[in-house]
């Protein structure tokens, strides 16, 4: 019998078991997986389990909507305990280790920046000492204690200084608080995750070399603070009957042990500090307590300014990295349209964020002709971005070395899902134009319609029915083509639904029948119809914050000859003037 094993407590396998048996064990939608979850929110290859000596380790493999452990959502490999709570999808599982489980221990290892420690549950512990949190302003929050109030608030300088982030503030703390307590041996920073208010490691201390394995830090002592936002203390944790020694507070005789809550000043609370001795005789006396809530008190503002400097960082570093994210995705697109013998064209692209998921190109190809090329990643941002960027690679070595169109585009959708975008797909359309027989062959794989306009005005939409599936649907899926005759004043209009589901104040959106007619309308060159959607799309839309990528190409004869490049620009993506 396996050792290790998931016990399913809620969702599409609830009471069900399965044990872990391999060095590794897949979890995911697919049949093939080791541990099948028949559950459309489970990508097809979700997580896994690796196996490596006594340790089990599980990461994500970027499957769609992710997965937590311990209400935490996973990045990277994380080490697994008994009794951690993995959620993947609406399946929520406990990981059981056997040989936990016989020793009787009811721990949970939680996990920070590779630190482990362990939250062990130590009963319905009582405080031998607790007092209120001092208020950061008060004046005698260290009255009676000169000498401490000093060397605490030498600590407070010391903690805070110039610095501004919390990597600089939090071990600053400890230092200073070492300073003051001679006998403490280890000293902890835990702070509130924000959203779940779970407790999570941020910096330690030790006076002398750090035990083996994890950290141990007693649950009942940690509950207890942050619910009753009271300091506590013991002197004598472990002869104390009312805590559990058998959930000993860590693998040592520890014996005194403070700790005070981090609060805002409207009294919630962000954190706990913990300090603890081995020396029961030498440990903390109720004075040190006084003096350490007052140091929490003082230090919560440090700690409020480095949590907002370090927001502040993240965000600039965020906003940093997505404009280099526009300009290499820029560079993906063409930066003119190309000069087609005989032919204009007319193309505009503006994204909804920084980056996006709609694509479109011109990719030469032999005797004379072009393939235009349009597609839509589902999902927006830097994700979508990143599988329009791999996407582009594929389509333009595809029609490139593959001279039969619809071969060509079977080769796309084959190497898309063989990609591992999991749920992903592309919506696809290319045209390819033959400028000396004045012909174009269309294949559209799931995308929405290409309206062809006649000289007289007449419409007809080749759509996804003549086509085939979305990219990434289906790995054997088969495509088919349409044959145009390009007349002169014929042009081809393909578009996004960032064009066609334009939403106006009142959530409606522009609509595919609208914006058929509004092609229908007489018109001279394809630059009239592109310049003539834009404009009414951007009346409906009246100003409203774009809620997708719009993309709009036109390609038209000249019903007089002629012909020509036309770039659309726009006032919201500089760089790109009207030409």
């Amino acid at each position: 019998m396996s050792a290790f094993s998931f016990e399913c407590l809620s969702g599409p396998h609830e009471g069900e078991r399965f044990a872990i048996n391999t060095a590794r064990v897949v979890l995911g939608r697919h049949p093939s997986c080791e541990v099948p979850i028949l559950d459309t929110s489970v990508s097809r290859h979700h997580a896994a389990i690796t196996r490596e000596g006594e340790r089990l380790l599980i990461e994500d493999l970027r499957s769609r909507n992710g997965t937590t452990v311990n209400g935490r959502r996973l990045a990277g490999r994380r080490l697994l305990a008994h009794g951690d709570e993995i959620v993947v999808g609406s399946q929520r599982m406990r990981f059981v280790d056997a040989r936990a489980a016989v020793g009787g221990g009811d721990e949970t290892t939680y996990q920070e920046n590779d630190e482990e420690f362990v939250a062990s549950s130590a009963g319905s512990s009582l405080i031998v000492s607790q007092m209120e949190l001092p208020s950061p302003s008060a004046d005698d929050v260290l009255a009676g204690h000169a000498e401490a109030q000093l060397r605490a608030l030498f600590g407070i300088n010391r903690a805070i200084g110039n610095s501004l982030s919390l990597k600089e503030v939090l071990p600053r703390l400890l230092d200073g608080l070492f300073d003051i307590y001679p006998q403490a041996e280890r000293g902890f920073v835990l702070l509130c995750e924000p959203g779940s208010g779970r407790l999570l490691l941020k910096e330690k201390k030790f006076r002398t070399l750090q035990e083996q394995g994890p950290l141990r830090l007693s649950q009942s002592v940690l509950d207890a603070v942050t619910r009753s936002r009271r300091a506590i203390l013991s002197n004598d944790l472990m002869a104390d009957e009312r805590f559990d020694a058998s959930q000993s507070i860590m693998a040592g005789p520890m014996r005194s042990v403070m700790c005070v809550p981090i609060s805002r000043a409207d009294g919630e609370v962000i954190g706990v500090v913990q300090l603890d001795s081995r020396e029961s005789g030498l440990g903390f006396r109720q004075r040190d307590l006084e003096v350490l809530a007052g140091v929490a008190g003082a230090a919560a503002q440090a700690v409020e300014q480095a949590l907002a400097h370090d927001a502040r960082v993240v965000q600039e570093k965020l906003k940093r990295d997505l404009e280099i994210a526009h300009r290499v995705q820029q560079g993906l697109l063409p930066s003119k349209p190309p000069e087609i013998d005989g032919y204009e064209v007319f193309d505009f692209y503006e994204s909804a964020q920084h980056v996006g998921g709609d694509y479109f190109n011109y990719v030469p190809l032999s005797e004379g002709r072009m393939a235009v090329v349009l597609a839509d990643v589902s999902g927006k941002g830097v994700s979508a971005a990143l599988v329009m960027a791999t996407l582009a690679a594929d389509v333009r070595y595809c029609l490139a070395s593959e001279p039969d169109l619809v071969a060509a585009v079977t080769k796309i959708n084959e190497s898309f899902c063989q990609n591992g975008w999991d749920e992903r797909f592309a919506t696809f359309v290319v045209v390819v134009i033959d400028p000396c027989r004045h012909r174009a062959t269309l294949v559209n794989a799931g995308h929405l319609p290409v309206y062809v306009r006649d000289a007289q005005g007449g419409v007809q939409g080749v759509g996804p029915e003549q086509g085939g599936l979305p990219l990434g649907m289906d790995p054997g899926g088969s495509f088919r083509s349409s044959q145009i005759d390009i007349a002169p004043g014929t042009t081809l209009v393909l578009f996004t639904d960032g064009i066609s589901e334009a939403m106006d104040i009142e959530d409606h959106i522009y609509g595919l029948d609208r914006l058929e007619a509004l092609v229908a309308q007489p018109a001279g060159s394809a630059e009239e119809i592109g310049r003539r959607i834009l404009t009414d799309v951007e009346r409906h839309a009246a100003g409203q914050a774009r809620s997708d990528d719009m993309c709009l190409l036109c390609v038209g004869r000249p019903a007089h000859g002629g012909g020509g490049a036309i770039r659309a620009g726009s006032p919201r993506r500089p760089g790109r003037p009207l030409a």
